[in-house]
This record gives C-alpha cells, sequence and structure tokens, in this order.
C-alpha cells in the first residue's frame, strides 16, 4: 500500500525532516494517480508523520524542542501503565517479545541505525502488544510513527546513544524478569528523559537543507 510505503519512507529516513513530498513525484514512482497519494499523505497527516499546508504542499514533519517535551512525557505515562500491565497480565509473552527485540538489536550491523532503530521500536511497542487494553495500544498508536522517526533521524544515528540505549533495554527485560517494576519504571522514565536530551541536541545543532526523495519504489 501507498500510505504503508510512505510511512516507512519517512520512519527510515528516506525523507528528511521537514523535507516536502511531492505528489507528483510520487504518484510517478508509483504509477498511479494522484488522489490515493493524497489521501496516503492525509492520513498520514492524522498520525502527525505528515503536516499539509494550504497552497504550499505536502512536508515531512518538523519536530520542535516543545513537541518532543510533550511527546515524551507523553510516552512516560503511557509506556509505564503498559508495563504494569503487562506484568500482571502477559508477563511471559511481553518478556519474551522483548528478549526477541533485543536479539534484533544484537544483530543490527554496528552502523545500520534504520536496523537498530526498528529493533528499538519493536521493544517498545511489544509493550502496547500485550498490555490487554486496546485503547492504551490505540493511545500510542497516535504518537508511534513521530517516536519512530525520531530514533531514526536524531537518536539512533548516535553510536554512543545506541550503546547506552542498548544496555538500558537489557537492564529493563532483566528487572522486568526479576518482577522489580518500581526499579523498572524509574529506568524506563530516565531512559525517556535521555531520549529527550538527544532530541534537544539534535535540534540545536544547525540544521541540513532537506530535499525531497526523487523517486520512491513500491519496496
Amino acid at each position: 500500500m501507498i500510505i504503508d510505503r510512505l510511512e516507512r519512507a519517512i520512519v527510515e529516513g528516506e525523507f528528511g525532516l521537514g523535507a516536502m513530498i511531492s505528489e507528483e513525484t510520487l504518484a510517478k514512482s508509483f504509477g498511479v494517480s494522484r488522489t490515493p497519494v493524497r489521501d496516503a499523505l492525509a492520513a498520514l497527516a492524522g498520525t502527525g508523520l505528515v503536516v499539509i499546508l494550504n497552497k504550499k504542499g505536502s512536508f515531512v514533519f518538523q519536530p520542535t524542542i516543545e513537541d518532543t517535551a510533550i511527546l515524551c512525557e507523553y510516552r512516560t505515562i503511557l509506556e509505564i501503565q503498559a508495563v504494569r500491565l503487562c506484568h500482571a497480565r502477559a508477563r511471559t509473552e511481553a518478556l519474551a517479545s522483548w528478549r526477541e527485540a533485543i536479539a534484533e538489536m544484537d544483530r543490527a550491523s554496528t552502523d545500520d541505525a534504520v536496523a537498530y532503530g526498528r529493533a528499538d521500536s519493536r521493544f517498545h511497542r511489544a509493550l502496547f502488544d500485550h498490555c490487554g487494553n486496546a485503547y492504551l495500544a490505540d493511545a500510542y498508536r497516535l504518537a508511534a510513527g513521530k517516536v519512530a522517526a525520531l530514533r531514526t533521524h536524531l537518536t539512533a544515528r548516535s553510536r554512543p546513544r545506541r550503546d547506552t540505549s542498548y544496555e538500558e533495554h537489557r537492564a529493563m527485560a532483566d528487572l522486568f524478569e526479576a518482577g522489580d517494576i518500581p526499579a523498572l519504571e524509574t529506568l524506563l522514565a530516565e531512559h525517556i528523559d535521555r531520549t529527550r536530551k538527544v532530541y534537544w541536541e539534535a535540534l540545536a545543532e544547525p540544521a541540513a537543507p532537506v530535499r525531497p526523495a526523487l523517486t520512491l519504489k513500491e519496496t
């Protein structure tokens, strides 16, 4: 589907943050009219990944420091509650999913920020896959795309940050297995807050010019 391919292009860095997205270029790449492309952009605008400006066009979202602070606060609230529910309702399944995500991190090349970002997203998404509360899972999905994109664009490309992230994910899984949920909640909150600081440092750097992808093949 066009929407899935376009979402992946944004999340995995084929389009830069703030990049203009050409409806005409995408339509040619997919061999379709502009209508399904326009529909896909409208759907992604609902998730916050795309911003549509009247008479200007469609753009990949461009986060601000204030926006990332609110996003991290939102994540902390949801993920801590999801941890509690997972431990109470689906301890074995959630832990297995976490261990699989960590194994995926192990397999990611040291220079492959996209692969590591996918595994990182899988780790956090597992909380909502197993929490047993569809409303909580829906609340997370509202921001999941933006969080995944920011991992790729702003955090996963930093090797020191990836090393720290990896060790924190392993520690969180160990605490979950041991049943030390208070310590896990503390570490999870610190983990997300550290991510917020990385966002801020990255956003404070001079922005490189962004360009739309010239082609986007349906792969």
